[in-house]
């Protein structure tokens, strides 16, 4: 029985999360597609609560990038996901003076706005993908900024900075989906190639060139979505 209860747990917490994700699908009530806001508090190195000048909160999810969890399902990434959270903790202090940006969707199905977030002119998103801290996790069709952030973290990557030093380190969302035992994107695109494959052949595309497509839909140019390869069968 006790083997059973770790299992049990991500269970309940998947219910729990899909529960308030159908609860949350009405759109913020947001001041444009670019505000002033000032910083509540950071949850993680990649969520945080800002409150705009109009003294409504929003919970920000910030867009483009990943960072290791810190409490998914139960569950953590250890020490790089209290390094990341530390870090956005560090860059934008409660009562930091932030610039809110949204792209193409204005927020996710759990009902957090989908941001770039800039302080002191700087791009934050941005910031933590140079020091290693983040993943890309462009999703279409939120492209703005994807090539600058795609360079950031390919940069990283190379050098092996921060949790990239990590060989045993799971991406963020490939732990997400270990821990779901599913994805909800769909397909994975190459953002410098253009190339759209099956999510099941994005060891294609390296980490940091991957757009994700949670709809067939979002599919457009440049993209052009190619036919699984097919492998020959085994005599």
């Amino acid at each position: 029985m006790t083997g059973l209860l770790p299992g049990f747990r991500r269970f309940i917490g998947y219910v729990s999360l899909v529960s308030r994700r159908r609860r949350l699908r009405r759109a913020p009530d947001l001041p444009g597609d670019s505000f002033r806001a000032e910083v509540v508090r950071t949850v993680d190195g990649d969520t945080l609560h800002v409150c705009d000048e109009r003294g409504v909160n929003h919970p920000i999810r910030m867009l483009s990038i990943d960072t290791p969890e810190t409490h998914f399902l139960g569950a953590s990434q250890g020490r790089w996901g209290e390094a990341a959270a530390a870090r956005l903790a560090e860059l934008l202090p409660e009562g930091a003076e932030v610039e809110i940006q949204t792209d193409e969707q204005p927020c996710d199905a759990y009902g957090r706005v989908l941001a770039y977030v800039l302080s002191g002119g700087r791009l934050i998103n941005q910031q933590l993908l140079e020091e290693g801290l983040a993943m890309t996790y462009i999703v279409a069709p939120n492209l703005r900024h994807a090539q600058a952030l795609s360079e950031a973290a390919r940069c990283s990557f190379t050098e092996q900075r921060g949790m990239f030093s990590d060989p045993s380190l799971l991406l963020p969302y490939e732990f997400r989906w270990s821990m779901r035992g599913q994805s909800s994107a769909k397909l994975v695109g190459s953002l410098s190639r253009g190339q759209v494959f099956d999510l099941s052949e994005r060891e294609r595309v390296p980490c940091w060139d991957r757009v994700f497509f949670f709809d067939a839909r979002d599919v457009r140019e440049p993209f052009v979505r190619l036919a699984a390869e097919r492998r020959p069968r085994g005599r």
